[in-house]
């Protein structure tokens, strides 16, 4: 919608920037005369007749005509156009109190054949790579006479019928083209000054100079006011299918030095021509734009404003302000709203080396990019990604309804310090949705991501190339895929779930995940917490766990926990520590667990990683559950099956514990686990297992051990338990 309207807009201006007029009959009408003639850029016109009126100082022309849509690929079309009160304004420029256009059409081809011919042999290459597959051929506009001439030089004798081969290629490799039709009532701008047109660049510069060299003119025009009423844009030959897109106004405010104060459109609405379309229409109450500064744009863009051809790296606030309100795309069936969104502070910067200039090289020489399309990659991404950022995003009421099968509803989504390098902040408030399809229920009253660190994609990319490839990566593409391939979350948080469903109500109080000590963008430390995690026992997936759990009373568990991870990417240590789960009224998990021997550098020689990684080593480990209930309530649970009483067949158990502890076949190790577990049965408090070897002890030791006798493996680990202590 926006882009369309913005075609609008530069189209209509460019209407009034076109042609030269037969000569004016009074001062007044060759001023003008002269003014579209130096502004016309070779553009054909042909005007209907000329008039002056010295009352109101109006210069008005009728049936004027600017350009050929097959020719020059763009056509405008007044059926009157007045200029009040022209006149030559310092520095030559053309300046007017008002300039006035009704009835007009503005028409405009996309060809990308014709604007964009290194990117459409860019295209063509890329399709033929695909071995020469025929897809669906593009609607296209008929040859002209030069090119049906073209074929003329065989003889009815020598000539052949095309190959399948050549008739694929024809299709797939045909750019397309894309028209859009402009029409609006009137347009209206107030106090012009329109400076004189720059001198034209030499003809073997490259496109985008010159370009910019125009752009950078327009930052000289002037206007208070300009506006466009009843305004409609009609596309033909669009890929994703073509649409029309109507609105009531479209104004901008203060223009100057290249810069519009405000600008925005009311009443807008665009609807697919494919009645077969799922996305039935599009509307939007208004937008509006609070200082935007085009002359920063073009900062940032132009590869002339990059001193030595490298980039400042300076931030440039392109929007002060830009907002949406009352957005609804309708569905076959749904429709998607949002009540309002809002940018603050959208900015560009110069990034390393000036993006255009790498682009329009890239397409001069599109055999470069095939032969080594990683290397073309991995200079656009890190300028591209690095361009644009805003400070600050906000969208309010965003709301999805399905019929009657689904409401989905956000009340405000909140996001700061958005760049190519990460996000400040991403918030989600109040977040519901009501299945009636399949009577669920879905409500979160905080989502909230902060900082975000965008991994390197170029990192990643090698990965996938030798993996295409069937080669083995390198140690070092491995090492910087870990080190800086990866999107790290410095802080997450989730508050207040509740899903209910015919199977039950789960709920979540709180989750919260940090996250710190960075290594590139891979954090060496993060930290885990949630409480009060509520489900149904009868939603466990184990039907004997379920059964043997609702037999001792519980109907619901009710969960909290959390955990602290830590690793020494040069050491190798990692840490497993104060790993807690809590259950009410079940008990209390809690674990520690260090490991040595995993430094970073393994992947480095990735021939060897399998054998360094016997060498890693368990340092040191525990163990320890606290009771609060859920003992004594097996003991009883199991008893009553054996129709016993149940403190006599816990006691009965802890008697009965030596005999259990026989598989030892070692009366020391016997004598050391059956006393403290023996008092964790008769009084179920706590119980701790330990492990603390000597030393560290190698996994390759480990493996080694004969797991059917378990006194090895507890003499090398030191294993000890201990009871209520």
């Amino acid at each position: 919608m926006r882009t369309s309207a913005s075609l609008g807009v530069v189209a209509a201006f460019a209407a009034l920037a076109c042609p030269s007029l037969a000569q004016a009959e009074t001062p007044r009408e060759t001023l003008v005369r002269e003014w579209l003639a130096s502004a016309a850029f070779g553009l054909p016109v042909t005007i209907g007749t000329s008039s002056f009126d010295p009352a109101t100082q109006t210069v008005t022309l009728d049936d004027v005509t600017f350009g050929d849509i097959d020719d020059n690929l763009i056509a405008v079309h007044f059926d009157e156009l007045s200029v009040e009160d022209a006149r030559t304004a310092p520095g030559g420029a053309f300046a007017a109190h008002a300039i006035r256009g009704s009835s007009y059409s503005v028409d405009i081809r996309l060809d990308v054949g014709k604007w964009f011919p290194g990117l459409a042999a860019l295209e063509a290459g890329a399709n033929k790579e695909l071995d020469k597959v025929p897809l669906p051929s593009t609607k296209q506009k008929p040859v002209n006479k030069a090119q049906e001439s073209r074929g003329d030089t065989h003889t009815d004798g020598d000539a052949s019928p095309p190959s399948e081969k050549s008739k694929a290629d024809a299709e797939t490799t045909r750019p397309p083209v894309v028209d859009y039709a402009l029409s609006a009532e009137t347009l209206l701008v107030e106090r012009l000054v329109f400076p004189p047109p720059p001198k034209a660049l030499p003809a073997d510069r490259p496109l985008y100079e010159k370009i910019f060299s125009y752009a950078t003119w327009t930052t000289g025009i002037r206007a208070d006011w300009a506006e466009m009423n009843n305004v409609q844009i009609e596309t033909s030959g669009m890929t994703e299918g073509d649409s029309i897109t109507t609105y009531s106004l479209a104004y901008l405010s203060g223009l100057h030095e290249g810069r519009v104060e405000r600008a925005g459109i009311n009443s807008a609405e665009q609807k697919p021509k494919d009645e077969t379309s799922p996305l039935k229409s599009m509307t939007i109450d208004s937008t509006y734009v609070i200082g935007m500064d085009f002359g920063a744009a073009l900062e940032t863009l132009d590869p002339s404003k990059y001193v030595g051809g490298a980039g400042d790296g300076k931030v440039r606030t392109i929007y002060s302000q830009y907002g949406v309100n009352n957005v609804v795309l309708a569905f076959d069936g749904a429709t998607a709203s949002i009540g309002n969104i809002e940018a603050n502070n959208v900015f560009m910067r110069q990034t390393g080396q000036p993006l255009v200039k790498l682009v329009a090289e890239a397409l001069d020489d599109p055999k470069r990019i095939e032969a080594d399309p990683l290397s073309f990659v991995s200079t656009i991404l890190p300028n591209y990604t690095q361009l644009m950022g805003v400070d600050f995003v906000q969208a309010n009421k965003l709301e999805v309804k399905a019929g009657d099968s689904l409401d989905l509803a956000i009340n405000r989504f909140d996001g700061n310090g958005l760049d190519g390098n990460g996000i400040g902040a991403f918030t989600l408030r109040d977040i519901t949705a009501d299945s009636k399809a399949a009577s669920s229920k879905f409500s979160l009253s905080l989502l909230t991501l902060q900082d975000i660190r965008f991994g390197s994609l170029a990192s990643l990319m090698e990965l996938g190339m030798n993996a295409s490839e069937g080669k083995q990566p390198s140690g070092k593409a491995m090492h910087d895929a870990i080190v800086n391939g990866g999107t790290s979350f410095g802080f997450v948080e989730l508050s207040a779930l509740s899903i209910e469903s015919p199977l039950g109500s789960v709920g979540l109080d709180s989750l919260a995940l940090t996250s710190g000590s960075y290594l590139g963008t891979l954090p060496q430390r993060g930290d885990f917490t949630f409480t009060s995690l509520s489900l149904p026992v009868s939603l466990l997936s184990d039907e004997t766990l379920v059964s043997e759990l609702t037999a001792m009373g519980y109907d619901t568990l009710d969960l909290s926990g959390g955990m602290t991870l830590t690793y020494d990417a040069e050491k190798g240590d990692l840490w497993l520590e104060d790993l807690t789960l809590k259950a009410t009224n079940m008990g209390l998990i809690s674990a520690d667990l260090h490991l040595g021997g995993l430094p970073l550098s393994l992947v480095e020689k990735p021939d060897e990683m399998e054998a360094r990684m016997n060498e890693a080593t368990l340092v040191s480990a525990s163990l320890t559950y606290g009771n609060s209930g859920i003992v004594e309530k097996a003991f009883e649970a199991q008893a009553k099956k054996l129709d016993q009483d149940g403190e006599k067949f816990r006691q009965n158990t802890a008697g009965a514990l030596p005999l259990m502890l026989n598989f030892l076949d070692d009366p020391k190790l016997q004598a050391k686990f059956e006393g403290p577990i023996t008092d964790f049965i008769k009084d179920p408090k706590s119980i701790t297992l330990t492990i603390a070897p000597e030393k560290p002890v190698p996994f390759a030791e480990l493996e080694k051990v004969n797991t059917d006798k378990p006194n090895d493996l507890i003499r090398v680990l030191n294993v000890d338990v201990t009871a209520n202590q």
